[in-house]
Formats: structure tokens, sequence, C-alpha cells
């Protein structure tokens, strides 16, 4: 599998797992299988009980991809104009997404794992800019590929 492709998420909570795949040109079974290495429970896991809740920290992100050889910082004040390929952000909207969504910067756009937000079929796009009415919160801007 070729690096930055779209890749769908399978999990209500899988965005981060679809970026890391798309980042790393592996599946996405097989990024989540290493996110939720870190994670130490399934992307879904984690709402009824103490510590992570469902979906994925910007650290377990963070941890996996290094382990896989890519090294990110965070930045929580990027310049949008000049986010380099293969930045993975996290964007935050009440109305759109009740929690947060990651979206992965590539050649094409912005790679949008759950573009439709279809729950029963999720599928993913390129999109020219993030949405509108969402907030950039954070960016994982790699530092080594």
């Amino acid at each position: 599998m070729n690096k930055y492709v779209l890749v769908s998420q399978q999990d209500e909570w899988g965005c981060g797992a679809a970026c890391v795949a798309s980042l790393l040109g592996v599946s996405y079974e097989e990024a989540k299988k290493r996110v939720e290495k870190i994670k130490g429970l399934s992307i879904n896991e984690g709402q009824d009980r103490p510590g992570p809740g469902p979906g994925l920290e910007l650290h377990h992100i963070a941890i996996a991809l290094y382990k896989s050889g890519v090294k990110v910082i965070a930045d929580w004040y990027p310049d949008l104009a000049k986010i380099p390929m293969g930045t993975i952000a996290c964007f935050g909207d009440q109305e759109k997404y009740i929690d947060e969504h990651y979206m992965l910067m590539t050649p094409e756009g912005w790679m949008d794992p759950w573009f439709n937000l279809d729950e029963n079929n999720m599928s993913a796009r390129y999109r020219d800019d993030y949405p509108g009415s969402t907030e950039l919160l954070v960016a994982l801007v790699p530092v080594s590929a």
C-alpha cells in the first residue's frame, strides 16, 4: 500500500488509526493494531472506565508513529498555509464532530477518513481545506519520515 492513499476508518473512533495507516502506507487493520497496542485498549473502548476514553489521544498516535520510524512534534499553533505533508491534525467542532476528528495532510489535500459521517458506510475523501465550521486544535507535525 502506498503512502497518502484514502483510508476509510472502520470503527466509530478510528479516524486516528486511518490517518496512521495512510501516512505509513499500511492497512487500516495494521495501523489499528499498532495504536491499540500503545493505548492498551480497543479504539472504541474506554468510555465506561477510568483512563483513556474511546478514540485515540495524541500520544497514542505519536508513539505508534515513532515506533514505526516517524517522529512527530505537537504544534498547537500551526501556520495553516505551511502545514507539511504527513501532518495529522486534530479538529474540533461541537456540531459536526461531537468529539475531535483527525485528518491527514497529503499531496491531494486533507485526507478525511470519515468524510460523509455516515455510520453505515464510512468513506474517506480528500478535502481542499478542512471543514469551515471546525477549529484546528493541534497538529502532529512530522520531523522525520
